[in-house]
């Protein structure tokens, strides 16, 4: 699962915050970057932290103070942000190694498509009334008899048909919905009662 590469709590963020504007700062020359580009990271990093630091401060600390270091802060992730997409990540003299951004934190996209083998299982199915005009469909392992989804499977194919004649075979179904969840809701409209579902 994706995750942002800021972190979200203030001490969390501190430590990140302070090593990536150090080691931008140290490197931005060899890395192509200009020196205004690295003020304004600069710049805007000790505003912050120095508020910040009131702000951790008992003797100091007021509700405008961290108001102040809260709104910052928010100004800071943005001189981040903006110089990893401005400068880090486009890489124009190619001097920045993929150790250099896992140094600073930076997620490295992963241009390798990886294949999934086909799984060799699938999820069996109950269907039931969970509301009015609405059935709920949840998938059961049948290797361990609960809501999930096999190990090897990544997500299930619902398909359905409501009213008309009872289809043949699966294949037959006109509507489908790929998903990974394990439960899945369908409405229907008020003017769909009586007719069944299949």
């Amino acid at each position: 699962m994706y995750t942002d590469y800021i972190p979200g709590t203030i001490a969390e963020y501190r430590r990140f915050s302070d090593h990536f504007v150090e080691v931008v700062s140290q490197k931005a020359t060899v890395w192509g970057i200009p020196a205004a580009a690295v003020e304004r990271l600069t710049t805007g990093h000790t505003a912050w932290t120095t508020v910040q630091d009131e702000a951790d401060n008992r003797e100091t600390r007021t509700p405008l103070v961290v108001e102040k270091a809260s709104r910052l802060r928010g100004e800071d992730k943005a001189n981040i942000r903006w110089m990893v997409n401005t400068y880090i990540k486009p890489n124009a003299l190619g001097t920045i190694t993929p150790e250099d951004m896992r140094d600073l934190g930076v997620h490295i996209r992963d241009t390798t498509i990886t294949h999934h083998p086909a799984p060799t299982s699938r999820p069996e199915t109950t269907v039931s009334p969970s509301g009015r005009f609405q059935h709920t469909v949840t998938a059961i392992n049948p290797a361990t008899n609960k809501r999930d989804k096999p190990a090897d499977v990544h997500g299930i194919c619902y398909a359905w048909q409501l009213g008309g004649e009872p289809p043949v075979k699966s294949e037959d179904l006109p509507k489908s919905r790929f998903s990974q969840k394990t439960r899945e809701i369908f409405a229907w409209d008020s003017s769909d009662q009586g007719k069944t579902v299949y």
